[in-house]
């Protein structure tokens, strides 16, 4: 009798260990997406504005730190941001910003 006893406490320790479907208890990571540049950002905002006021050095700035990084994307960016600049019309400022925009 003790056996059988001991045989089954035995097997029921065994069956629980295995519990748990044999993987481990890995925690998910969220992966969050990269945040849109600056620069980005606020060329939208004077795409929907039509104004590009005191903003451009402030572009100008978020081009240059990003160059850093990406110099093949965000040098025709800085030409462009040039003729941005010099631009006064409201309808050809929003077309270059969101042209820019959609760059990034």
């Amino acid at each position: 009798m003790t056996f059988s006893k001991n045989f089954l406490i035995g097997m029921a320790l065994v069956s629980l260990a295995g519990c748990g479907g044999g993987t481990a208890n890995i925690p998910e990571e969220a992966v969050t997406p990269p945040a849109a540049p600056p620069a980005k950002a606020m060329l939208t905002d004077v795409a929907n504005s039509g104004e590009l006021g005191s903003g451009a050095s402030m572009i100008r700035e978020a081009l240059e730190a990003m160059k850093a990084t990406d110099a093949a994307k965000v040098e025709p960016l800085l030409k462009e941001m040039t003729e941005l600049e010099g631009m006064s019309d409201p309808a050809k400022i929003k077309a270059k910003a969101k042209a820019m925009a959609d760059k990034l």
